[in-house]
């Protein structure tokens, strides 16, 4: 019996979806951003991107992980948690430009800056995905309390999809921790998957809607 070729294919299947989903949103943000000119619409954009990105690095591991070198899957795993950082990154800076005025930011910008630089040193040295959790894990409990604020605060109708999107989020992996299963060829990677494709749309709707601090459109 020859070797299995795909050795995940639901998993895989379901990270192209979220890979394409994502890639798509990134796309039409990109477009926003130019038809608007607003710092939020093109950091909302690129973190899309970057998760695009490990989506689709996510898709590679689960389908073809087993047949590469210890080497390659070393590497590919990498790629994955530095994706994750650079779209926490920019999820951060668009809270911030979204709560703060241009002049604050380009002090403030230094924080995340200064964080995902300590976070890729330690992530390229150790990868262990409980090093990932240390820096995603707070990121998106601070856009969370951003989004709680501008949507008490201000009433802004983006802000609550942004909190809907990163709660699902929270549910998503949660579910992946738990190893939930419900069936043999659809694991808690699948579920995962699944849920998570509803929160990036959240996240896609509430950033269509959201502006720069002191922008009315």
């Amino acid at each position: 019996m020859g070797k299995q070729l795909i050795y995940e294919p639901m998993t895989v299947i379901t990270d192209l979806i979220l890979a394409g989903m994502t890639a798509w949103f990134a796309w039409e943000l990109s477009a926003w951003y130019w038809e608007r000119l607003m710092n939020i619409h093109w950091h909302f954009s690129r973190a899309f991107w970057m998760l695009a990105l490990g989506a689709l690095l996510g898709a590679v591991s689960h389908g073809i992980g087993p047949h590469l070198s210890p080497g390659v899957k070393d590497l590919i795993w990498k790629l994955t948690t530095v994706s994750i950082g650079f779209a926490s990154f920019f999820l951060l800076m668009s809270a911030l430009y979204h709560v703060f005025p241009f002049d604050t930011i380009r002090l403030l910008r230094w924080i995340p800056i200064i964080l995902l630089v300590g976070y890729l040193l330690i992530i390229w040295r150790d990868p262990r995905f409980i090093n990932v959790i240390r820096f995603y894990a707070p990121a998106m409990i601070f856009v969370l309390l951003v989004m709680l604020y501008s949507y008490f605060a201000n009433s802004t109708s983006g802000s609550g999809w942004i909190i809907a999107g990163i709660l699902v989020s929270f549910a998503a992996a949660g579910v992946q921790m738990s190893g939930f299963t419900l069936h043999k060829h659809f694991n808690h990677n699948d579920i995962y998957h699944v849920i998570q494709m509803v929160g990036m749309y959240l996240l896609y709707r509430g950033s269509l809607l959201l502006n720069d601090f002191g922008v009315v459109k």
